[in-house]
C-alpha cells in the first residue's frame, strides 16, 4: 500500500510539472502559436510543418527562416579598367564586351582616340569606365568640384563613386585614375593635318603651319575644333562661352589683362561673330608677337600666325 501511494504522488507530481512547463511555454506567444488541448489546432500545425505568421517565415519545427537574396547581376566596379588590345579588337567590340559606349572609351583615352578615324591596336594599352561616363587621370589641382563642372555631373557623384573620403574642393592627387559616372566628354571628330595649312602673308600678320606641341588638358569642355577648345589645352581656364567674352571673363575671376602681348598670354579678339582666341607664342622685338590658333584657316586646323602691331581688332590679352 505505501509503494503504491507513493507511486500514485509521483505521477501527480510529473503531470503538475508538465501542465506547468506546457503554460510557461505557452505564455508570450502569439495566439496563433499557442498550444490548446482539445480539437485540432492548425496554429499548431504551423509550428510542426513550417509555414507563415504575420511577416514571420517557419521551417518545420517552428524553426524561423530568412530568406537570403541572391544578386541576379554583378556588382558594379568602381574602378577603371586597365586593358592592353589584342589582335582582333576594335572600339565597337570593347564597347560591347564592357557594356558602354565607344564614346566612352574615346573619352577616357582622348589623346588617343580622339579622332573618328582612330581605331584601337594591338598592344595598346587603354581606360574602360565600368559604367558610362569618363575615366580622367587628375592633373595637378584637380577637384571633384572642377571635375564635375568639366564634365558635367554632380560633384557629389564623383566622391560617391569613387570613395573619396575628401570634400569635393580637396585637391585629388595628381596621376589618379577618377571614374566619372555619366560624364561627357569633349566633342569628337576627324582633326586635319596641320600640314593643309598653306604659308602666306597678309597685309597684318603672316600665316604659316604650326611647329609646336601640344597635349589635350584633363576637363576640356569646350567643342573640338574651334579656338576655344585648342586655347583650353595650352592654359586651361575656369569658364565657359564664346571667345569675345573671355576676357571679361577673366576679369570677373581676378585675373589680369591687358593690351600688350607677352608669351603664355591669351589673345582675344573680334575676328569673327563670336571672337577669336589665340595662345602668345613668343614676342619680337620689332614689336610683333607670334601666336598659335585653331580655326583661323580652317575648321580643326592648328596654325601659327604673327601679327604686326595693330594687325587685329583686339579686344584684350589675358595674362
Amino acid at each position: 500500500m505505501a509503494v503504491s501511494r507513493y507511486v500514485t504522488h509521483g505521477v501527480v507530481l510529473l503531470l503538475a510539472l508538465l501542465l506547468s512547463g506546457y503554460a510557461s511555454i505557452s505564455r508570450g506567444l502569439p495566439s496563433a502559436l499557442s498550444l490548446r488541448l482539445g480539437s485540432a489546432n492548425s496554429g499548431a500545425m504551423v509550428l510542426g510543418e513550417g509555414g507563415q505568421v504575420g511577416n514571420v517565415q517557419l521551417g518545420r519545427l517552428s524553426t524561423i527562416v530568412k530568406p537570403v537574396a541572391i544578386p541576379r547581376e554583378a556588382p558594379v566596379a568602381h574602378v577603371a579598367i586597365a586593358y592592353a588590345v589584342q589582335d582582333g579588337d576594335t572600339l565597337k567590340g570593347l564597347a560591347a564586351r564592357f557594356h558602354v559606349s565607344v564614346d566612352d572609351i574615346r573619352w577616357s583615352n582622348y589623346a588617343n582616340l580622339k579622332s573618328l578615324r582612330t581605331d584601337v591596336v594591338k598592344g595598346q594599352k587603354i581606360l574602360i569606365p565600368p559604367v558610362d561616363g569618363v575615366v580622367v587621370t587628375t592633373r595637378k589641382g584637380d577637384t571633384p568640384l572642377s571635375l564635375a563642372n568639366a564634365y558635367g555631373v554632380s560633384s557629389q557623384s564623383i566622391v560617391d563613386f569613387n570613395y573619396l573620403r575628401t570634400t569635393d574642393q580637396d585637391p585629388i592627387p595628381e596621376g589618379t585614375a577618377i571614374v566619372i559616372p555619366g560624364g561627357v566628354g569633349p566633342s569628337l571628330t576627324s582633326p586635319a593635318s596641320a600640314a593643309s595649312v598653306i604659308s602666306y602673308r597678309g597685309a597684318n600678320y603672316t600665316v604659316g603651319p604650326f611647329t609646336g606641341s601640344y597635349h589635350v588638358a584633363a576637363g576640356n569642355r569646350f567643342p573640338y575644333g574651334y579656338c576655344t577648345w585648342y586655347v583650353y589645352n595650352r592654359r586651361p581656364v575656369p569658364w565657359l562661352g564664346n571667345a569675345w567674352e573671355w576676357a571679361g571673363e577673366a576679369q570677373a575671376y581676378g585675373w589680369a589683362t591687358g593690351q600688350v602681348p607677352r608669351p603664355g598670354a591669351i589673345m582675344v579678339t573680334w575676328e569673327s561673330v563670336f571672337g577669336h582666341v589665340a595662345y602668345v607664342e613668343s614676342v619680337n622685338a620689332d614689336g610683333s608677337y607670334t601666336v598659335s590658333e585653331m580655326n583661323f584657316v580652317a575648321f580643326g586646323v592648328v596654325d601659327m600666325r604673327t601679327i604686326r602691331p595693330g594687325g587685329v581688332p583686339l579686344i584684350a590679352f589675358i595674362y
